[in-house]
């Protein structure tokens, strides 16, 4: 007898007694048929360095006006040319994740609650403005850079990027909760995000506060720190939630807002403070036609696959990703920019003052090796011993003979028993099959874990178990 086995997402049960989704770590799902199964699992591309900063990076974005790179590393802000050399532009004191919008005159940025200025002819500065205030936030839209300090949201004047004029306040009024966070939507209205709510604004060139509000588009939820959202094709994308509602991803379209988070994701998120979250980032980045969404949490990074979630649904389109192989270490890339001169996406380190590349062709990160995690669900064979497990894979094309994978089983949905090791593959040996048999008698129900540790990037699909 043959059944089929889903690789995709697994099953546990949870010390909560509840059963729970085992997400595969550092693999992710690709929709294709072949051999009859949907879509096929691929580990993560893996880092290489491509330079040095100053320190643990703190945002990135490449600048289309001005043509350049620039990072906030450590306390420096930097340019960074094609071959990965570092320019120091000047000096940002603070560790916290910034804000780098951007005109047609100036990179600004938004750090420490401080407001700078850099443009090639004038150097980098800090604005000194008495009535800039605190600002927390900030967006560049129809010649003004819009602020926000958590409580009022202002803007600079139309003729000078430095100065704040104290007339040019307003408050965002849908609910008295604070404004946490701007952006800016495809038909160029910003939006202020406060913690419960979502607002609109549209420039109608009015005197002093030039923007009106679009009461029609405003939604009763909002984000629970500064940079917990993160646009990807038409919508946002949000780490937060409504008033009395615990912390969740939802995506936010034009007047609506829809929960993303699988109650698995739910749950990791609701092992932290409301505090803790407060520092979450959520960015986005596309390769290879598919749209990422990725939440960095204090402990976790989460991967939610939208261009899988919307051919399949959001249940199986989630994965965690990591950068170690004993334990739990999250995965230590942030501020992802996409780099035109190189076609590639650059991010910057949680760690070290490493700045890499986003790269395909190896599984590991910096030299270093990662753990990847598949769990299938449970398959109920009573009484079935298993005479043979296989999986279709690509072999042949690792890079290096370190190509083992483990295997073990777990009929009680929390511990594993003895691991089976079987080699993926060989440089060139495009024959091997991956095949593991007599793995034994099964009294009720059994479920499979597969782990590897490897300098080269694997690929699973269909996979098959005989029994009888």
């Amino acid at each position: 007898m043959q059944t089929p086995i889903n690789l995709i997402k697994g099953d546990s049960i949870g010390t909560e007694t509840d059963y729970r989704d085992q997400l595969p770590v550092n693999m992710y799902a690709v929709i294709r048929q072949i051999f009859g199964a949907d879509g096929y699992m691929v580990q993560e591309p893996g880092l290489r360095q491509y330079g040095t900063g100053i320190g643990i990076d703190r945002g990135g974005l490449w600048n289309e006006e001005q043509a350049q790179h620039f990072r906030v590393s450590a306390a420096e802000m930097i340019s960074v040319s094609t071959v990965g050399a570092v320019t120091s532009l000047g000096s940002v004191p603070g560790s916290d994740t910034v804000s780098l919008p951007y005109s047609f005159n100036t990179q600004g940025v938004v750090a420490n609650r401080k407001f700078y200025l850099y443009d090639a002819t004038n150097g980098f500065r800090e604005v000194t403005d008495s009535d800039l205030g605190d600002p927390l936030d900030c967006v560049w839209v129809d010649g003004y850079y819009f602020f926000t300090d958590g409580a009022y949201i202002y803007h600079s004047d139309l003729a000078d990027e430095s100065s704040i004029d104290p007339l040019k306040f307003a408050t965002a009024e849908f609910m008295p909760d604070p404004s946490l966070g701007v952006g800016k939507t495809q038909d160029n209205k910003v939006i202020v995000f406060g913690r419960y709510t979502t607002e609109y604004f549209v420039n109608v060139a009015q005197p002093n506060f030039a923007f009106q509000r679009v009461p029609t588009r405003a939604v009763k939820i909002g984000i629970v720190g500064t940079h917990a959202k993160a646009e990807a094709g038409d919508a946002w994308f949000i780490l937060g939630g409504r008033k009395e509602e615990a912390v969740s991803v939802h995506r936010l379209g034009v007047g609506s807002a829809e929960k993303v988070a699988t109650r698995e994701i739910d749950k990791i998120i609701g092992i932290y403070s409301e505090t803790e979250l407060s520092t979450a980032v959520v960015e986005s980045y596309e390769e290879d036609g598919y749209s990422f969404i990725v939440v960095h949490l204090p402990g976790h990074v989460l991967k939610f696959n939208l261009t899988f979630a919307k051919n399949a649904g959001i249940a199986q389109a989630w994965t965690i990703l990591k950068s170690d192989v004993a334990g739990d270490n999250p995965w230590r890339a942030k501020h992802g920019v996409f780099e035109p001169r190189l076609g590639e996406w650059v991010y910057g380190d949680k760690l070290t003052s490493i700045i890499g590349i986003l790269d395909s062709t190896i599984a590991t990160h910096y030299g270093d090796i990662a753990e990847w995690l598949l769990h299938t669900p449970f398959q109920m064979i009573e009484g079935h011993s298993i005479d043979e497990l296989e999986i279709e894979t690509l072999p042949g094309h690792t890079g290096t003979s370190d190509g083992t994978i483990f295997t073990s089983l777990t009929y009680d949905g929390v511990t594993h028993g003895s691991e089976w090791t079987e080699m993926y593959g060989l440089p060139s040996a495009f024959g091997k099959r991956f095949i593991l048999r007599r793995l034994g008698y099964v009294s009720d129900w059994v479920g499979f874990k597969f782990r590897g540790a490897t300098r080269s990037r694997m690929a699973f699909s269909r996979a098959v178990i005989k029994h009888g």
